[in-house]
């Protein structure tokens, strides 16, 4: 019987690894900050985009 999310370190931290691999997917994908070929560098952010949504749900089916 939990209530609420359990505010643990290891919460905020998946959290945090969230907010990292989408904030990763958004800066290849619009700046040009990294220099690397175009195709290479949709493929790579659409992984950590991918990534970062797959791991904010099993965060979140997890925390109920």
């Amino acid at each position: 019987m939990k209530q609420g999310i359990k505010m643990n370190w290891r919460f905020v931290w998946g959290v945090f690894m969230v907010l990292f691999y989408l904030g990763m997917a958004f800066l290849l994908f619009f700046s040009n900050l990294f220099d690397i070929r175009e195709g290479f560098k949709i493929a790579i952010s659409i992984l950590f985009f991918a990534y970062g949504i797959f791991r904010g749900y099993r965060m979140w089916k997890n925390s109920y």
